[in-house]
């Protein structure tokens, strides 16, 4: 054979052999990139049931330990009674460099601040309070047929955050946009789903805040955003996310991609958030949550000075 013409055949072979490199390049980025956005369940927390202010026995669904889990929540609280009986609740107390979010699902809660605030907050109405630089504030649940049943998040700000002037923001159930797909339903707290946006913006933090309901046997997809740290809380009914099951009063953190929920027999409730991590240190006392032992130790002196506020 001539050698001109070997020359040519393993050059037609030396182009095969690249074309079929770069095909298998791009098909394996293709399938890592499809595996990479279906969401998976990371991890399992099941809630611990503890006292907190007067005597009010709440379930933590997480808190101090769990921070690098869920940053930049920080911790979270369900708390339900089916009494009429008066609550001793969550009297007077400081709070400094966090926001605290109270979320009804059933019965009233009072809240009166040092700002000047007060109003009582019925079933699907949320209280979004910021702390800032301190303030203080008390949450009574009030006594009526058929008890109480809500939660509360703790959001963390960041160290630049962290003495603004404390604000607060009452909304009810009518101003959060309600999504109603075929057999499912999402109330947008915060964030944005399907060109809605919730109420309250939580930008710079990307925080999504979603109260998600499914019907029996139907399913809902939701994206865990890429570059956040989220979770879901399940409060009723039992299903499955991917392959793996999920159930009642149990919290699950998820991977980043599209999350495929399914409801089994019964309704599926849970909450869904998701935010951009502050990754920055935080020393925690009680209510107060700042980012160096300085800080509280400036804080507990202002509080016994009289100076908090």
């Amino acid at each position: 054979m001539p050698m001109y013409a070997e020359t040519m055949i393993l050059g037609g072979i030396g182009k095969l052999m690249k074309i079929i490199v770069i095909s298998s390049i791009i098909i394996i980025g293709f399938i890592r990139k499809e595996m990479m956005f279906m969401s998976e369940i990371i991890k399992v927390y099941k809630p611990k049931e503890m006292m907190e202010g007067a005597g009010v026995e709440v379930n933590r669904v997480f808190g101090y330990y769990q921070v690098p889990d869920f940053d930049p929540f920080l911790m979270l609280d369900y708390f339900e009674s089916d009494s009429a009986d008066e609550s001793p609740g969550f009297p007077w107390h400081p709070h400094k460099g966090i926001e605290t979010i109270t979320y009804m699902l059933r019965g009233n809660i009072k809240h009166e601040d040092s700002l000047g605030h007060a109003g009582i907050i019925g079933a699907g109405d949320v209280q979004w309070m910021t702390s800032g630089k301190g303030i203080y504030h008390q949450e009574m649940p009030q006594s009526r047929e058929g008890g109480y049943r809500g939660f509360q998040f703790w959001l963390n700000m960041p160290a630049h955050h962290k003495y603004d002037a404390p604000n607060y923001q009452e909304l009810t159930r009518d101003k959060f946009p309600v999504i109603k797909q075929e057999n499912a339903e999402v109330v947008l707290i915060s964030g944005d789903y399907e060109g809605k946006s919730g109420p309250i913006a939580k930008t710079p933090l990307g925080v999504v805040m979603m109260h998600v309901k499914i019907m029996p046997g139907s399913e809902l997809t939701l994206t865990r955003s890429e570059g956040k740290k989220g979770f879901i809380f399940v409060f009723d009914g039992s299903g499955v996310v991917g392959e793996r099951g999920i159930t009642n009063h149990y919290a699950y953190t998820l991977s980043e991609g599209e999350a495929c929920f399914k409801a089994e027999d019964t309704e599926l409730e849970f909450m869904f958030a998701e935010g951009v991590p502050i990754d920055e240190p935080i020393v925690w006392y009680g209510p107060m949550v700042m980012n160096s032992q300085a800080e509280i130790q400036k804080a507990l002196q202002d509080l016994n000075d009289g100076t908090f506020i």
